[in-house]
């Protein structure tokens, strides 16, 4: 495998996965509707006032049930989009035929972005049950008929709250994938010198034009990406410091770039210290064998 077909499975396996998520985000908002619309419909046609709050507690506790399984869902996600952005840097060192043995990453950065991914999930989904609650409200005070409170379930639950989601989890995901990237190519950057980054804007029908210009940008790997003339800046694509009209629904990629004076030829260019260790003392051992058998 080559580096750059390294980079394309990489880029086609985030593809699978985000989409993979937002599959099981979209099919869990679907049976809710379907749960939800069923309860509505086995109603009589006039939503007596002294039963709405048992009716809103029901539909709540759905879509309670809903917000635990999305969070379980895309935080699967958020973890194997973490996996993978640092698995493609070691894909691509390997495909140059650079060979480093380096300690997995720190996973505090990722805790911190499993907590938030899944509490803006779930309270996407709740924000729906007090939506749906206030459509109930409305027929019971005769201002909207049932058949257009079922009509307005749909609405938020196949369009607000799954578009919203989608957002989300489109975001979120891709950030993890580029932030596990970015700190990969920081541990390897200390045994690699001279590696750099490249920005590789995303396949989008209608990508961000100052994403587009800036398509192939190199970077060493501890400096930032550079937009609009200087006037914004990024470590990795969907980098939290930077302002969101550059990072909600991002699907760019950065990737490493390995310098040309470090021959892909050789086996191994970088230190790995446990195994020269151990080479060196069988080294050793070897030696003062050959010395005894000398001498004896």
């Amino acid at each position: 495998m080559t580096p750059t077909e390294a980079i394309n499975a990489a880029m086609k396996g985030r593809t699978r996965l985000i989409n993979g998520t937002l599959a099981e985000l979209r099919a869990l908002l679907q049976q809710a509707e379907r749960d939800i619309v069923a309860l509505l419909a086995a109603l009589p046609t006039d939503y007596q006032a002294w039963y709405l709050p048992q009716l809103q507690a029901e539909i709540r506790r759905a879509l309670e049930g809903v917000a635990t399984e999305a969070a379980a869902a895309v935080d699967a996600g958020q973890v194997s989009a973490w996996r993978e952005g640092s698995q493609l840097v070691d894909n691509v060192l390997a495909a140059s035929a650079v060979s480093v043995v380096i300690p997995q990453l720190d996973p505090r950065q990722l805790s911190a972005m499993r907590q938030f991914l899944t509490e803006k999930i779930r309270d996407v989904t709740l924000e729906a049950a007090n939506l749906i609650n206030s459509q109930l409200g409305l027929v019971v005070i005769g201002t909207q008929t049932p058949f257009d409170a079922v009509k307005a379930v749909s609405k938020i639950l196949g369009e607000t709250t799954l578009r919203r989601g989608t957002t989300i989890v489109s975001t979120e995901l891709n950030r993890a994938f580029s932030a596990a990237n970015q700190l990969r190519m920081e541990q390897s950057a200390q045994y690699v010198p001279g590696l750099q980054k490249k920005w590789l804007k995303s396949g989008k029908r209608e990508p961000r034009p100052e994403h587009v210009a800036i398509h192939g940008q190199v970077q060493p790997v501890e400096k930032p990406f550079v937009l609009e003339g200087g006037a914004v800046t990024m470590m990795y694509p969907g980098d939290p410091r930077a302002p969101a009209r550059h990072t909600i629904n991002c699907g760019c990629a950065s990737v490493p770039v390995v310098p040309k004076d470090n021959p892909y030829g050789l086996k191994r260019t970088i230190v790995d210290e446990i195994a020269d260790n151990d080479a060196a003392e069988n080294a050793r051992a070897r030696a003062a064998l050959r010395n005894a058998a000398r001498t004896g």
